[in-house]
């Protein structure tokens, strides 16, 4: 039995899985006076079916609004921090696909979806079985794991296998230590050129996005977790002073780490805290 009380659930994937998905993870949220309210930073492509209970859900990212979204869902890499509005009470529960998920699972360009949400029935044409699936492990106060790894696992088995540079690329785009694309590109014996083909079309962006995105939120995640850390953080991250980390505060969150804090709802921070406890990272 999972526990039926927590607003925030994360889970790591089962072996078969690790290398396709980020985590499982699940929020209810509840009935509020004039709706919830919070913020999704930004993040991997992700599936998330929403189980409403009569919920209205709607997401801005950047000067994108998706209002009314449908229960089954599928939200591209973002480059921008979400605005999540819900009126009523509902669950969602939802899995972070790295790249290599992507490409193994729906393929094709993913930069067409970035910073955007669009039907999951536009990618998989359904969806209905997995949904109802889900249901029923809520009702019986089970975690979503087993339900949504055996549609996951069904859909993996369908396409030929993908590109076994992605996994490389990914390995190299998250090393703190990486810092040039050329020394990326040459690495995978390829052009800059077709590095940013190959980015754009399993990551959502180009490498120089990537690079920039993935130190700051290194160093924010490091701050949210020890607002203490300062300019430890920033130096761990890859950041030479705070002004340049404030300059991308302002282009991936659209605001100041202040008015970030200022903004976020309850979840956000229990959010970081059980992902560090079942997934061992914090975004």
């Amino acid at each position: 039995m999972d526990d039926q009380h927590g607003p925030v659930g994360y889970w790591a994937p089962p072996a078969g899985l690790t290398g396709y998905v980020t985590g499982f993870h699940r929020f209810r949220v509840p009935d509020v006076p004039g709706g919830y309210r919070d913020i999704l930073l930004p993040s991997p492509a992700t599936i998330r079916i929403a189980l409403h209970d009569g919920a209205r859900w709607s997401t801005r990212i950047g000067n994108r609004v998706f209002d009314n979204v449908p229960d089954r869902t599928f939200m591209g890499p973002t480059s921008q921090a979400g605005q999540v509005a819900v009126e009523g009470s509902g669950t969602l529960i939802g899995v972070g696909l790295r790249p290599i998920g992507w490409a193994q699972l729906f393929g094709g360009d993913l930069s067409r979806h970035a910073n955007r949400v669009v039907p999951l029935a536009t990618l998989d044409g359904g969806g209905e079985a997995l949904r109802d699936a889900l249901a029923a492990a809520e009702a019986a106060g089970d975690s979503p794991v087993a339900a949504f790894a055996a549609w996951l696992e069904t859909r993996l088995q369908r396409r030929p296998p993908a590109d076994p540079r992605i996994p490389v690329l990914t390995r190299l785009l998250d090393d703190p230590a990486t810092s040039r694309i050329e020394a990326v590109a040459e690495t995978l014996e390829m052009t800059p050129r077709a590095l940013t083909t190959l980015t754009r079309a399993t990551f959502g962006f180009t490498p120089k996005v990537l690079l920039r995105r993935n130190r700051f939120l290194r160093a924010l995640s490091a701050i949210l977790i020890d607002p203490a850390s300062g300019a430890s953080a920033l130096e761990a991250a890859g950041y030479w002073d705070r002004s340049h980390f404030l300059r991308d505060s302002h282009l991936f969150l659209g605001c100041s780490i202040r008015d970030f804090v200022r903004q976020r709802g309850p979840m956000n921070q229990l959010a970081i805290q059980r992902r560090v406890e079942a997934l061992g990272e914090p975004v």
